[in-house]
This record gives structure tokens, C-alpha cells and sequence, in this order.
């Protein structure tokens, strides 16, 4: 292994350490925000892989959690992500392993709409595809963080019982 490879990974175990904290925000605002940090990383850590799959979706959700923050045009920012993505694969499919991050990032935009809860579960699903896509191009740090993420949201979903209703009422979106 070479320094540069070293390096790559270790950019995207601080892109993985933010992501990690961010499920941990009081709501879906601060989510968005940490995410927007971690996303950058993201981006850098797969143009050093050659991952180009990978940079464009970075890419596309770095615009596309700016719009969810920004604007309450949640529905419209959704379907033109789904459009843009489509577009997208067309142009940059290699391997039907390429799919996997516009399938996850569809996913994550549309759960990112939601409250907290939902956000968590729909991050699960997203990180299993994301999980894939990693292995793929070699992103040990990020296939790490994958699992670490679904073991960490789904430890929040079942034993975070207690502050269920707390939850429930400060998640939802304030814009």
C-alpha cells in the first residue's frame, strides 16, 4: 500500500466521521448541514479513487441538500434530482455497479424530506447500496463507515425509545 492510497482513505474516514455525527443532529436541519461538510470530502476522496460514479452523485446531493436547506420546494428539488440522475447514468454506466450510488442517493433525497425517524431508516437502505458501490472502487474507509452507519441508525431506532415523542416533535423541518 502507498502513501497516496493511505491518503485517499484516510480523506474519506473524516468525510465517514462527519456523516456519522451528523445522524446524531437534533433535526433534519443540522443532518443537512453536517452532511453538506462530509459530502465535500466525499467528493474529493472519490476523484483520487477515479470513482467518477461516485464524485457526480457527491456532486448532485451536495446541490441537491443546499435546495432541501435553502428552499421549501422539497418535491421539486426530489424530482429534478430524479431526473438529473437518470441522465446521469445514461451518460457515465460502465458496470451495473454504478447504478447503486443513483439508486441510494434517490433514496436518501427522498427519506431527507421526511422526520427523523424516517431519515434514519431511509439511511439504512441508502448505506446498504452505498456498502456495494464502495467495495467496487475500493473505498475501504467508506465500506467501514457504511456498515458503521446502518449498525449505528439502527441502534438509534430500536433502543432510543425513550425520547420517541421528544423526537417526533423537534424533527420536524423548520423553514
Amino acid at each position: 500500500m502507498d502513501i497516496q492510497f493511505i491518503l485517499i482513505q484516510f480523506i474519506g474516514f473524516m468525510a465517514c466521521c462527519f456523516l456519522i455525527y451528523s445522524y446524531y443532529g437534533k433535526d433534519t436541519n443540522h443532518i443537512l448541514i453536517v452532511q453538506m461538510i462530509s459530502t465535500v470530502l466525499f467528493c474529493i476522496h472519490y476523484l483520487l479513487l477515479g470513482a467518477y460514479s461516485g464524485i457526480l452523485i457527491c456532486v448532485y446531493e451536495l446541490i441537491r441538500d443546499l435546495l432541501y436547506y435553502k428552499t421549501d420546494l422539497d418535491d421539486y428539488v426530489f424530482m429534478g434530482s430524479f431526473i438529473v440522475y437518470l441522465i446521469s447514468v445514461l451518460i457515465t454506466f460502465t458496470s451495473w455497479l454504478d447504478i447503486f450510488p443513483y439508486g441510494a442517493s434517490l433514496v436518501d433525497g427522498y427519506f431527507l424530506t421526511k422526520k427523523k425517524k424516517v431519515v434514519l431508516f431511509g439511511a439504512i437502505v441508502t448505506y446498504a447500496s452505498w456498502l456495494i458501490y464502495n467495495l467496487y472502487v475500493k473505498s475501504y474507509a467508506l465500506v467501514i463507515t457504511d456498515v458503521v452507519i446502518i449498525v449505528s441508525n439502527t441502534y438509534i431506532l430500536l433502543f432510543k425509545k425513550e425520547k420517541k415523542d421528544m423526537i417526533m416533535n423537534k424533527t420536524s423541518k423548520s423553514k
